[in-house]
């Protein structure tokens, strides 16, 4: 699978049905979770309240537009994109026909900047050794460590290896879509995880690798992960 469609496969979904008043009625886990954390919306419940009260003020023009368009159309459904600091929000909006009336189906996605693959990604990492530079393929790095101003490599087998470049320059150099920082010292392979865990309200990341640690996740990186790994 090429690295679009991974990350195609995996743009996030909400979905908020609204009855004839445009009040919300229902909405997937994604859709509660964004409308919570709107300006005008958090603190607000997001079932029974008017769709246009979860959204900031100057965002409300846009959403009622969105919501006439459908509705002046209704075999035609409407659609609008907005540009967000997180990404592009692609919103597509179908009137619904009821046993109690008219309402409303409205899916968006959150389109983040898909990541490219740098340049001069890395095929194989330099480790140190007495005798010279060995070579480690990058699909067996499960996990990097910064260690002052070198790192350390956590390989899929278990074992643990120095490497002479900087944690800064592994970061310009892996592929994005492969690997990802989860912490200031910690680099993951995500196609290692094997399971994300909470202990005491810390996220960690548990490896499928032999004897490894689970791996720490800062609280700024749990949305990314979450959006990485569908979760």
């Amino acid at each position: 699978m090429s690295s679009f469609e991974y990350r195609l496969q995996r743009i996030p979904q909400g979905v908020v049905v609204l009855d004839d008043l445009r009040r919300v009625i229902s909405a997937n886990r994604l859709a509660r979770r964004m409308l919570e954390t709107q300006g005008a919306g958090q603190g607000v419940a997001v079932l029974g309240t008017h769709i246009l009260d979860l959204h900031p003020p100057m965002v409300r023009p846009k959403v009622q537009w969105l919501l006439d368009c459908a509705l002046a159309q209704p075999d035609e459904p409407a659609s609008m994109a907005m540009t967000l600091p997180v990404g592009t929000l692609v919103a597509r909006v179908s009137v619904l026909d009821g046993a109690v009336g008219a309402g409303y189906c409205l899916v968006f996605h959150l389109v983040e900047a898909l990541p490219q693959a740098p340049a001069e990604a890395l095929l194989k990492l330099p480790l140190d050794s007495r005798h010279g530079v060995r070579l480690l393929d990058v699909a067996l790095a499960a996990a990097f460590r910064a260690e002052r101003h070198y790192s350390r490599i956590l390989a899929t087998d278990g074992s643990l290896h120095p490497c002479t470049m900087g944690f800064s320059e592994l970061i310009d150099r892996l592929d994005p879509v492969t690997f990802l920082q989860v912490h200031r010292s910690w680099i993951v392979n995500l196609r290692r995880a094997k399971a994300v865990e909470r202990v005491d309200g810390q996220w960690r990341i548990v490896l499928d690798v032999p004897g490894a640690e689970p791996v720490p996740v800062s609280r700024g990186k749990v949305e990314s992960l979450r959006q990485r790994l569908a979760m």
